[in-house]
């Protein structure tokens, strides 16, 4: 082999699980940070129509997630799951920082690709 095919190789590992200009892909399951503003969206049911808190991210995050392909998937909007509610000083449009783990959007309720288990959630004015 010759030195460019090396470097090309060593390029094309270290890049690997990374988009470009965007950083590392993020794994399911794994906590991590989230900064956006939450909105509320309206999915119709059977039984009425089900509201439920949507995170629009400031950044596009890159989502690892074998099941569904293997190249990392965008995700721009994340549902918000695991809270019976929010708190009273977060409501619509409320720039929020979110701790939690990335879920696949699979089970029944779940609108959006992927779901933000919350661990916690504050309202990004509250902190300066």
């Amino acid at each position: 082999m010759n030195l460019r095919s090396l470097l090309s190789l060593g390029l094309c590992v270290s890049l690997s699980g990374c988009v470009l200009g965007s950083g590392p892909c993020l794994w399911l399951q794994v906590r991590h940070d989230f900064i956006g503003r939450v909105h509320f969206r309206e999915f119709p049911q059977k039984d009425g129509v089900d509201t439920v808190p949507i995170l629009v991210l400031d950044k596009t995050q890159y989502i690892y997630s074998p099941a569904s392909s293997f190249h990392c998937l965008p995700a721009n909007d994340v549902q918000l799951g695991g809270l019976a509610e929010l708190p009273d000083s977060i409501g619509e449009n409320t720039r929020v920082i979110v701790d939690g783990k990335i879920l696949q959007g699979v089970a029944q309720g779940q609108y959006t690709r992927f779901v933000i288990q919350v661990n916690s959630i504050l309202p990004l004015d509250r902190l300066h």
